[in-house]
């Protein structure tokens, strides 16, 4: 489990320390070229201003982001015994992403830009700027982390290529497009607007599977105080929006201690665009190149939600598990994880504002667990963490079972098998 937290926190931190050490970083000073430019946007034939230019390398372009045994060397953790220092694991790391580096720039307020002591070598120029089309566009997180084939030959066969030689000089010309928007309201059906709300685009692939796109930036933007949202810079294809309930809430004060975070990701219900509750009834939206649509709403229902409830217990003597996951799944495919929920203390779980139609739960990494000495923590995730990890003193096997809404979804008992490779179906 700790792995995956770390993945999470430290991607994009990862991801910055890999460009800020190139793979064969050269062992002269004179083994470096110069690589300048200037970027303007087309529809306007003004300057890009502070435009995100990256060199995107032959090599490094196939290589996948760090796992999370090589970020924690970065910090000089010994890694596999848990014995990680978090706070100079994450002092490095935001280092590194915070200077940059001499594969990265951004334009001046002419559109300019240079990099300089850039390593000889092959690279790919990837610009980007809100509202336009880049060569990264229509890959997810997902594909832009994994760097497999398919995606560095799709960068390759769209991105300006510049040849970096010793001692070279590179002046480059770069034209931005604009790209195509999706514009609309999340709002509830009563006519309130939902504000704070983070609307996700999705593209629909030549297989029929829809993926996320990520933000063109690293804050994605939520709805205004009116549940106004624009969605821009994408490339021509087929596109759907969903939205979850804003379940997510940080709120400050006055004096220390003063921030606050309310988070229940087990209440986010995800709504689509065309008001489909479900993603096997979204209707895709073609949109051509350049093109702008401006009513793509999304209406979160306020009626005829429900709640399932219960406790997960230990199938040989009923006691509570406080530890493990909860899932809520479509049972026509068990992938699509709905909705996820760690279980309590008490071995009680909760998903609020569930529609009518049929689901399953399943409850996995079941455990009794005891947090680490010191640490004050009463969840496992809050153990880790705190930079100790959680002790779990039995773990236990897979359970769940399917109930229709609606119909008797509170009170509900799920008990797990005593051992971990055991699986008990409902």
């Amino acid at each position: 489990m700790k792995h995956s937290v770390w993945t999470m926190l430290l991607a994009s931190a990862s991801l910055a320390a890999q460009q800020a050490a190139p793979a064969n970083p050269p062992t002269q000073a004179d083994l470096t070229g110069r690589v300048t430019g200037h970027v303007v946007c087309s529809d306007t034939a003004k300057p890009a201003r502070f435009a995100s230019i990256q060199l995107m390398s032959e090599q490094s372009a196939k290589t996948p982001l760090m796992d999370p045994s090589a970020l924690i060397s970065l910090a000089g953790g010994k890694g596999g015994k848990g014995d990680v220092n978090f706070g100079a694991l994450l002092a490095k790391s935001m280092a590194a992403m915070m200077k940059g580096s001499n594969l990265s720039a951004m334009t001046a307020m002419d559109g300019s830009f240079s990099l300089d002591k850039v390593p000889a070598g092959t690279y790919y120029v990837i610009p980007q700027l809100p509202g336009y089309l880049s060569p990264i566009g229509q890959f997810s997180q997902k594909e832009r982390m994994a760097a497999d084939k398919e995606t560095v030959e799709a960068v390759e066969a769209s991105a300006q290529k510049v040849v970096v030689t010793p001692g070279s000089a590179n002046d480059l010309e770069i034209t931005l497009e604009r790209g195509a928007s999706i514009a609309g309201t999340v709002h509830y059906d009563d006519g309130s607007p939902a504000p704070s709300v983070t609307p996700v685009v999705m593209m629909l692939e030549k297989d029929g599977k829809w993926k996320d796109l990520p933000s063109a930036s690293m804050a994605p933007s939520t709805t205004d105080d009116q549940g106004r949202y624009r969605i821009s810079g994408l490339p021509a294809g087929q596109y759907a929006v969903k939205a979850a309930l804003p379940t997510v809430v940080a709120s400050t004060g006055i004096g220390a201690g003063s921030l606050s975070m309310h988070m229940n990701m087990a209440d986010a219900l995800v709504v689509y665009s065309g008001g489909a509750m479900w993603m096997k009834d979204v209707k895709p939206i073609k949109l051509a190149a350049g093109d702008t649509l401006d009513d793509v709403d999304i209406t979160f229902p306020t009626d005829g939600l429900h709640v399932i409830s219960g406790s997960v217990v230990a199938k040989s003597d009923q006691h509570p598990i406080n530890a493990g996951t909860i899932e809520l799944q479509d049972p026509a495919d068990k992938t699509d994880k709905l909705r996820v929920s760690m279980i309590g203390k008490d071995g009680s779980f909760q998903f609020n504002y569930v529609p009518d139609g049929t689901y399953r739960l399943q409850v996995t990494s079941a455990a009794d667990m005891q947090s680490a000495p010191g640490t004050g923590a009463d969840n496992p995730l809050a153990a880790l963490l705190s930079g100790k990890e959680p002790k779990s003193f039995k773990e236990y096997g897979e359970t769940g079972m399917t109930l229709t809404l609606p119909g008797n979804s509170e009170g509900v008992t799920l008990q797990v098998p005593d051992a971990p490779n055991e699986t008990s179906a409902h």
